[in-house]
């Protein structure tokens, strides 16, 4: 992984499992994105969790069963 993907993924595990960005993390996600882009990556994520909470509130389908579902993953 890239050292900019591994601040991004370590940034978005602190916000969703940890429930907490450690100053490490934060120092990382600055050098490699800046507040501006700290932000930036912020919103998409909370963005994501409105439209899946509310999906999910709705107990929402695919219209019309368009979308056929996943395969079952192959264990490895």
């Amino acid at each position: 992984m890239k050292d900019d993907e591994a601040a991004l993924y370590d940034l978005a595990m602190a916000l969703y499992r940890d429930k907490k960005v450690s100053d490490e993390v934060y120092r990382m996600a600055q050098q490699k994105f800046g507040e501006r882009g700290i932000m930036d990556i912020i919103g998409p994520i909370g963005y994501y969790d409105l439209v899946s909470m509310t999906l999910i509130t709705m107990q929402a389908d695919a219209p019309n069963d368009s979308v056929p579902p996943l395969p079952p993953l192959a264990a490895k």
